[in-house]
This record gives structure tokens, C-alpha cells and sequence, in this order.
């Protein structure tokens, strides 16, 4: 499952509603632009539950809350171009274009920052303060199976220099506290890196200073400096240039080609909105099961306004 939260303000308040495979391709759904919004989220205001319900309690994978009255679209994915570093800035600049007059935002908190947002007191959430799991982290480096765009967390020390790749299936390695330091002693380390990486993190244990971001979510992501006792804790939020600048050159990845970047979500964009493929056998297939009537109905309409925005963001 790929579970997905859809929030929705309106004259009663705010109301969410959840689909179990909804979370993969929400970006892409967003960028037809929000005249297609109501066909996305017209469920929340006609059959959701108010916030709170369980709409934002669920361990969700992507989200997005609408607020008409403010004109913000909040957001955020597990995966897809928006949370890919090489295709991030793109996809961002392309979904903005297609919003004219909207503030975009992305919420690095998840489903918390949702709840946040409509004024609902993060406290209440009884798994705001629980430790991570210490074998959730484990080392991506080891296996040999690292590629570019992996889902991977980069993680450099100062003193002495080191730079660990790791995996984590929730929460993101800064959440460990100081801990992590020990838990890193059994993870390869490679000296340098330099590809693109979901997530990153920079410690310096002399002047006991961190700095972390990712292009994904956290839960409770405010949480990460109380984690940290006695530590400058910094949140960089997608800006992995402030973790180059901290590592001294250990994490140095290759920038993304903006041009190129923006082609590629547009095309995906474009491949996402197509009412069908065809597979290798020569066989159709509806582009995606459980919302083939969203191709079929809207696609054309959806293209469209994919290749406005593309033009708007600056594409040829």
C-alpha cells in the first residue's frame, strides 16, 4: 500500500480523507493545476472526516492540504520528481507554474505539518516523542547497490572526517540524537560522495553542531533539535549546497542540469496524464488502475496545462 492524506478547507473547517494506493503520483496529480484539485480532493469536503480524525493520524506516504480561502497548496511525497534531488527544483518550479497565484509550499514535516497548518496542537499526536528504532538504520554502502537518485542518507563527521551512507525506512538518521554517533561505527565509510542522495546530515562532534535536510518528510521534524541536548541543531531544509559547504568537501554532489531537469518531469508529467501505455508485449494498459477514469476523462485538459506551466517555468 501507498497511502495518501487529502485535507481540504472549506466554510465548515478543514476535512481529510485517505486512500491506501494514492501516495505515489500525487505530484504529478497536482501539476494538471488546481482546476482539477476538485476532482482530486472532492471527496474530503463531501464524505471526510473533520480534523481531527484519522485522515492525519495514519502513517501516511504524500499528502496535500488545500486552503481555497489563502490560496495555499501544502505538500508533501515519498517519492516521485518532487522528492528526487536531481528533478526537485524542477518539479517545484513546474507545480508552481501551474498554480499561478497559489503559494506552494512543501511541508518537510508530513502529516504533522498538515495538522500544524490547520491548528491543531502537535502534542496530541501520542507519537510525537518516541525514539526511533535503531534497526530501522542500516548501511546502504556495504552491498555494493548504491546508484544515483538512490534512496539513500548521506552522513558526514568532522574530526575525524567521515561520510557514511545509509538507509532508513522512517525516520531520518538526525532523529537518533547523539546515539547515532555510536550506531555509525559499524557503517562503511567512503571518504566522499558525490551523487545525488535523498537526504543528508552533518555532524560536528567537537563544536557539537548539526545540520541536516532531506527532499522527502519527517514527522515531527521540530522535534529533531530537543534530540540533540546540548547541540546546535540546524535544519537546512532541501538545501543540500549548506551541507556541501559544512563537509569540506566530503559530500560533493554534481548540480542538477535545471534544463534538462525541467524536460524530464514535464515528460513524466506528460506520460502520467496519457489515458494509456503500452507494454513491452504490445499489450494496453490504463496508465494506473485505480484512477484510469482520471486519465481518460481529464488527460487531455491535464497535458495542456502540464505544457503551459512547462513554458511558464522557463522551458523552450
Amino acid at each position: 500500500m501507498n497511502p495518501v492524506v487529502l485535507v481540504v478547507g472549506g466554510p465548515d473547517g478543514y476535512r481529510a480523507v485517505t486512500d491506501d494506493w494514492g501516495a505515489v503520483g500525487l505530484d504529478l496529480d497536482l501539476m494538471a493545476g488546481p482546476d482539477f484539485a476538485h476532482v482530486l480532493t472532492g471527496g474530503a469536503l463531501a464524505y471526510g472526516d473533520p480534523l481531527p480524525g484519522p485522515g492525519t493520524d495514519e502513517d501516511v506516504q504524500a499528502g496535500a492540504l488545500l486552503d481555497p480561502d489563502r490560496r495555499v497548496l501544502l505538500l508533501f511525497t515519498l517519492e516521485g520528481p518532487t522528492a528526487r534531488m536531481r528533478t526537485r527544483r524542477a518539479a517545484l518550479a513546474l507545480l508552481r507554474a501551474a498554480w499561478p497565484g497559489w503559494d506552494v509550499r512543501w511541508a518537510h514535516g508530513g502529516r504533522t505539518q498538515l495538522r500544524a497548518y490547520a491548528g491543531l496542537d502537535a502534542a496530541d499526536d501520542p507519537q510525537r516523542n518516541v525514539l526511533p528504532w535503531d534497526r530501522n538504520l542500516f548501511d546502504a554502502g556495504s552491498a555494493g547497490w548504491v546508484v544515483p537518485d538512490a534512496d539513500v542518507t548521506v552522513v558526514t563527521v568532522d574530526t575525524p572526517g567521515r561520510c557514511h551512507l545509509v538507509c532508513h525506512a522512517f525516520d531520518h538518521p538526525v532523529m537518533h540524537g547523539p546515539a547515532l554517533l555510536g550506531l555509525l561505527d559499524t557503517v562503511t565509510d567512503h571518504g566522499t560522495y558525490h551523487e545525488p542522495v535523498a537526504a543528508g546530515l552533518h555532524i560536528d562532534p567537537e563544536r557539537r553542531r548539526v545540520g541536516w535536510w532531506l527532499t522527502g518528510h519527517q514527522v515531527h521534524h521540530d522535534t529533531a533539535a530537543a534530540r540533540w541536548p546540548g547541540w546546535t541543531v540546524e535544519f537546512w531544509e532541501d538545501r543540500w549546497a549548506e551541507h556541501r559547504a559544512a563537509s569540506g568537501g566530503r559530500f560533493d554532489p554534481t548540480e542538477p542540469d535545471g534544463a534538462a531537469a525541467l524536460a524530464d518531469v514535464r515528460d513524466e508529467a506528460l506520460r502520467h496524464w496519457s489515458p494509456v501505455r503500452h507494454e513491452p508485449d504490445g499489450s494496453v494498459l490504463l496508465s494506473r488502475t485505480d484512477g484510469a477514469s482520471r486519465e481518460i476523462l481529464h488527460g487531455e485538459a491535464a497535458r495542456r496545462v502540464v505544457g503551459e506551466a512547462y513554458r511558464a517555468a522557463g522551458g523552450g
